[in-house]
């Protein structure tokens, strides 16, 4: 290395040394990446819709209304996703129904229906009746989230609305 002179050796030792620091942190990367994690693999994903059954968009006080919400584990593996009514406005609970995946309905524990393991694939429903109570120019609501009872998570929620004529 005679040919670089003194001026240069010290440039050339610096650029030699970053490559190579940057050569092993890159390596050091894409190994950690590529590296199976010990973490578990994630739980089923459950889908939430809900809606005003008949497609009702405008009511009057003191009707009836009843309101759909509808589960779907959308896989992989099985859980235990109840469906929890927690917020109704403008309205009061005449009924309740829960509709296991085979379509037996069963009284639910109000205010959850409880339809027990569903596995990848399956759905649940929810049947809510009220009798409208707000007044005209109002909005009744139905809000329901999944609970599971494995994890203690709440969500995804879901809040159907009617407007009061």
């Amino acid at each position: 290395m005679h040919f670089l002179g003194k001026t240069k050796m010290p440039l050339l030792v610096s650029i030699l040394g970053s490559v190579g620091v940057a050569g092993l942190v890159l390596a050091t990367v894409t190994g950690a990446s590529a590296a199976p994690s010990g973490a578990a693999v994630a739980g089923p994903t459950f889908a939430l819709h809900g809606t005003a059954v008949g497609g009702i968009k405008v009511i009057q006080s003191g009707q009836t209304l009843t309101f759909l919400f509808r589960e779907t584990n959308k896989g992989p593996g099985s859980a235990l996703e109840d469906l929890v009514l927690t917020k109704l406005t403008n309205a009061t609970v005449a009924a309740m129904t829960c509709v296991l995946p085979n379509g037996v309905a069963i009284f639910p524990d109000t205010p959850a229906c409880e339809p027990g393991s569903l596995s990848a694939g399956q759905s649940a429903s929810s049947v809510i009746t009220t009798n409208v109570t707000g007044g005209s120019g109002s909005v009744v609501s139905a809000r329901l989230c999944l609970f599971n009872e494995s994890t203690g998570i709440t969500g995804p929620c879901k809040t159907v609305s009617v407007k009061i004529a």
